[in-house]
């Protein structure tokens, strides 16, 4: 049933948009999902039906929306009663059957049916075998089950799925039961009992081999993968346990209660859902091969998923967490070169990026969440971190990470929020350099030209920000040979042209800026 204009109530309880452009409503809050899925070989078409339990936060609160589009909604009830809905627009609008308080929860059941566009891929893998893949990033989970799909609502979540009894179903959470039908088909129901993203929230249905090697820091493992494909799986994951003691060691426990790592018809290389990582069959391929993609994934589970950005403009804390602490690893796995050489190699990908000179890291000009999937979110965010790290030392750096993960695992967070936890623990003020490099665009271009002033045995040092941008305030390591030994001094740099003066015993004969490659940037060095 549909009503025929919208209701006065949902846009009393639309709540304006914070960082982002995605209209909160401060009324509900999603406790958890339970979605039911009837599928079949004869269709791509689907069955559902979703029972959405909803939190009220809000006294007087008479009804909400849920993010759902392209299935054909058959019925909506609100505390067991019938009520009339209005589908338009990619919102499932309703009110509820009566007025809720603050504190009530109200369930919502929604039947459903029809074939997804997007979110649930249906159709062959590359051996003409048919498949079913979650792939919700960023916004597609609506187009499967009705949500509130967005990542700062954050819930539980259990998938019950009936399909045909040849096929294997992996979800996020733990395995509750698998049941013949007697028909030809079993029920197969997982349930997450960790609040999570709705982009996380995923089933995988395949004729799947699977392996359950040991566990890894108390972490039970499993491989699904295409019985061709196998042997490889078990390659490809073979660093697992390393990797998971490793992040466990760095940041605090594992915050799931399994990891499946699950070869997919997804478009992308590798995607973090809950426990429940996917990866493209492409990652299956013979070729020569890195595992930095399952270290990245890996990481995701605790910064991304555990951790979860508060709206999309901080995607940051989750891409440019991921991937520093997949450099981490291999800084651990192979030293600390390895990490200056991968840091390196980011810089160059952040530079060549066609908009880093004009795109800063959050961009709320930037409305498309798919569109921040670039080096900016990704190698620059894993900069912003690095260069904290450089500025505080590896004791507070590191244990502002396990506060900031202790305090909002489970919950969503800012970089606001990021911010004041490391001040807390490390007592700097760190205003300046977040105002810089996340909402400032590019990074310093320094040009530094130095010469031998022989009458005031002084080492002048002329250093000038050539960026078209904005000024940066960093300090910055100068080093240079002084009697077949290396000395150095750390200068605050924050003009755009400025000499310092250093009075030496003698003429230095080499001077190198940032040795210890600390900072991002660009630079040049002339003595004259």
């Amino acid at each position: 049933m549909r009503l025929p204009t919208v209701l006065a109530w949902i846009l009393l309880s639309a709540g304006g948009s914070l960082a982002d452009s995605y209209i909160r409503q401060p009324s509900v809050d999603v406790q958890l999902y339970e979605i039911s899925l009837e599928l079949t070989d004869q269709t791509d078409s689907i069955a559902g039906t979703a029972r959405v339990h909803v939190l009220v936060q809000q006294d007087n609160t008479a009804g909400m929306w849920l993010d759902f589009e392209c299935m054909t909604v058959d019925a909506l009830r609100v505390g067991g009663a019938d009520r009339p809905f209005d589908a338009r627009g990619g919102r499932l609008k309703f009110g509820f059957d009566r007025i809720y308080s603050r504190n009530e929860i109200a369930t919502v059941e929604v039947r459903y049916h029809g074939e997804p566009q997007k979110g649930l891929r249906i159709g062959k893998n590359r051996y003409g075998r048919r498949v079913a893949f979650a792939d919700n990033w960023p916004e597609n989970a609506r187009c499967w089950f009705p949500s509130v799909d967005h990542p700062s609502d954050k819930a539980r979540v259990s998938f019950e799925i009936t399909a045909p009894e040849r096929y294997e179903v992996v979800a996020n959470g733990r395995a509750e039961k698998v049941v013949s039908l007697l028909d030809g088909r079993k029920t197969t129901r997982w349930t997450e009992k960790n609040a999570i993203p709705t982009y996380c929230m995923v089933v995988g249905i395949a004729e799947f081999s699977i392996a359950r090697p040991t566990e890894a820091a108390g972490v039970p493992l499993a491989w699904y993968a295409y019985p061709q494909d196998a042997d490889i799986a078990g390659r490809r994951f073979s660093r697992t346990n390393l990797m998971l003691a490793f992040f466990s060691n760095l940041i605090g426990p594992y915050p799931y209660e399994k990891l499946a790592q699950v070869e997919t018809t997804i478009q992308q290389g590798g995607m973090e859902n809950s426990d429940a990582i996917f990866y493209a069959e492409s990652f299956f391929s013979e070729e020569p091969y890195s595992d930095e993609l399952v270290a990245h994934e890996i990481a995701h589970q605790w910064f991304g998923n555990a951790v979860t950005a508060a709206d999309w403009d901080h995607l940051w804390l989750s891409e440019g967490f991921a991937t520093y602490f997949e450099a981490l690893f291999y800084e651990n796995l192979k030293g600390s070169e390895t990490l200056k050489w991968t840091m390196d190699r980011y810089a160059k990908k952040v530079i060549g990026h066609e908009t880093a000179l004009s795109a800063p890291v959050v961009d709320p000009n930037q409305k498309d969440p798919a569109r921040k999937l670039n080096p900016i979110s990704y190698e620059k965010g894993a900069w912003i971190l690095h260069m904290l790290r450089g500025r505080l030392g590896d004791e507070a750096f590191f244990e502002g990470i396990r506060r900031y993960y202790s305090l909002y695992s489970g919950r969503t967070a800012s970089s606001e929020d990021f911010e004041k936890v490391l001040e807390s623990v490390s007592g700097t003020d760190l205003a300046g350099f977040f105002r810089q490099w996340l909402h400032q665009p590019g990074w310093p271009e320094y040009r530094i030209e130095w010469g031998w002033n022989e009458p005031r045995k002084e080492l002048e040092i002329t250093i000038r920000q050539t960026q078209a941008g904005g000024l940066f305030d960093m300090p910055l390591q100068v080093a240079f040979s002084m009697g077949g030994r290396m000395e150095s001094r750390t200068l605050r740099v924050d003009k755009t042209a400025e000499t310092f003066r250093i009075p030496l015993p003698g003429r230095p004969t080499v001077l190198t800026a940032d040795p210890d490659g600390w900072i991002l940037k660009s630079l040049s060095i002339q003595a004259f």
